[in-house]
């Protein structure tokens, strides 16, 4: 049997004479054999259509997206995510899915909300995420502090980051990176903020904003967290894997990476987010887009119709990657993780904001970051970075 399986493996690679090629774009390469595990099964029931995978890393992945649209040749099916969804449905790119198939309320609100534009949907959300702390609670229990639990404040994250902050032996009680998402907007949400006004202009002037950025960088001005130059030689991953960090805030994505190998089983495990003056985190969830100037529109939508059903769903949830967005297929995705507190993901999503998506949020963002990390370098202090933000970010969000 073996000596027949490998030219047939060979055959079923190429399309089939007259098969129709449906191309998919996306940036993991991790979650590439899930989606072409899910396809096969659309070949299966549909044998002249064949899928071509086009794999870019996250860092390629939008500018190559821009060039391909420019030159008319987008994939037809392509991988979307919220902050980028405005550009994309304003400039007309992505195909209206408002009547697929799917049942858009098995998918949390307010991700199906970040693709509707005027009530028609562009895109099927297919999974989400949302932020946690990641702790080792052996650094915790050796140095007997409590370990962090829902409903932990701001309060309490810092005095367990003091505690565990062990200058002489190069250990930090957190890494606070100077990040958007997993960093200093999940500190203004909780602030009873937000990073942006109701009408879409910068919202970094104000002074909830202010404080909530403040108290995130407060970490690495008192020492408790690497600043940004040690984290350009140990990333926060070197850091959680040996032990050199107690606390780690980022999304539910690095579950994969922080509590499936033997250090991660044996010491991390996670909880929600801090409660500032409300619980606060964000969420983002990708989707699943057409572009509108496919060739094969109509088998694309069938496509991205059999991607969102609870069964493909329930293949994502299997593969432990990422959360999938339909409703009851999130518990085979927690019961990847036994003995870890998963599901504080899957539970925070019910007080999550959904990432910023208005036009030209990307342009916005990458201003903040490059004026915030002077404040995290010691050069500005956070209220003047703040103050040039607003300034600066309203003249491209104008």
């Amino acid at each position: 049997e073996s000596e027949s399986a490998a030219p047939a493996e060979a055959e079923s690679s190429a399309a089939p004479a007259g098969a129709t090629v449906i191309t998919y774009g996306l940036w993991s390469v991790d979650q590439e054999p899930i989606y072409k595990e899910i396809l096969a099964g659309y070949t299966e029931q549909n044998p002249d259509v064949t899928f071509e995978f086009q794999v870019t890393p996250w860092k390629d992945y939008w500018n190559k997206l821009q060039t391909t649209v420019s030159g008319g040749a987008a994939p037809d099916i392509f991988w979307m995510n919220i902050p980028r969804a405005s550009d994309y449905i304003n400039n007309d790119i992505l195909v209206d899915l408002t009547d697929l198939g799917v049942d858009y309320s098995q998918i949390p609100a307010t991700h199906v909300e970040a693709y509707t534009r005027e009530g028609k949907i562009y895109g099927v959300p297919k999974d989400y995420d949302s932020v946690g702390l990641f702790y080792n609670k052996t650094m915790f229990e050796e140095k007997g502090v409590p370990l962090p639990v829902a409903g932990w404040t701001w309060d309490d994250m810092k005095s367990a980051a003091a505690a565990l902050t062990d200058k002489d032996n190069d250990i930090f009680g957190i890494v606070a990176a100077c990040e958007w998402q997993g960093g200093y907007y999940e500190t203004i949400y909780q602030n009873g903020s937000d990073p942006f006004t109701a009408d879409g202009m910068s919202n970094f002037a104000s002074p909830e904003v202010i404080e909530a950025v403040e108290y995130w960088y407060s970490f690495v001005e008192e020492g408790y967290s690497p600043d940004a130059g040690y984290l350009q030689n140990n990333t926060a991953k070197d850091l959680m894997l040996s032990g050199r960090t107690a606390m780690y805030v980022n999304g539910s994505w690095d579950c994969v990476t922080y509590l499936t190998d033997e250090y991660g089983k044996a010491n991390i495990d996670c909880v929600e987010l801090p409660v500032g003056k409300q619980k606060g985190t964000s969420s983002n969830a990708l989707a699943h887009v057409i572009y509108a100037g496919s060739k094969n529109v109509d088998i694309a939508k069938s496509a991205v119709e059999f991607l969102s059903s609870k069964e493909s769903n329930e293949m994502v949830a299997a593969s432990g990657q990422v959360i999938p967005a339909y409703e009851g297929t999130q518990d085979a995705w927690v019961a990847q993780y036994p003995g870890k507190n998963v599901q504080c993901f899957v539970d925070s999503v019910e007080f999550a904001t959904h990432l910023p998506n208005w036009p030209n949020f990307s342009a916005a963002q990458a201003i903040e970051k490059e004026i915030l990390i002077q404040a995290w370098s010691g050069n500005i202090p956070v209220a003047d970075a703040c103050a040039q933000i607003a300034e600066k970010s309203n003249e491209v969000l104008g």
